[in-house]
């Protein structure tokens, strides 16, 4: 199965960083344990859309397609 790209866990830890949430905070706005942020963070997590989704929600990036870490802008209709 396919690991989630580097950038992606890079992207992730940034924003988590500049919004000041622990991994702790971030996986309980989630409702995810503390232990799925910090293998998405270290790229050791195979990649779940819906997971993926709720981290992109939950810290206002993109960490799916292109660009990946840009802010997640207003949905193009």
């Amino acid at each position: 199965p396919k690991k989630l790209d580097s950038n992606v866990g890079k992207a992730i830890s940034r924003a988590r960083g500049e919004k000041k949430m622990t991994q702790k905070d971030l996986a309980t706005k989630i409702n995810e344990k503390p232990t799925v942020i910090n293998d998405y963070e270290a790229s050791r997590a195979i990649p779940n859309q819906q997971i993926l989704a709720k981290l992109e929600r939950a810290l206002g990036v993109k960490l799916r397609g292109k660009n990946i870490g840009e802010p997640l802008g207003p949905k193009k209709k």
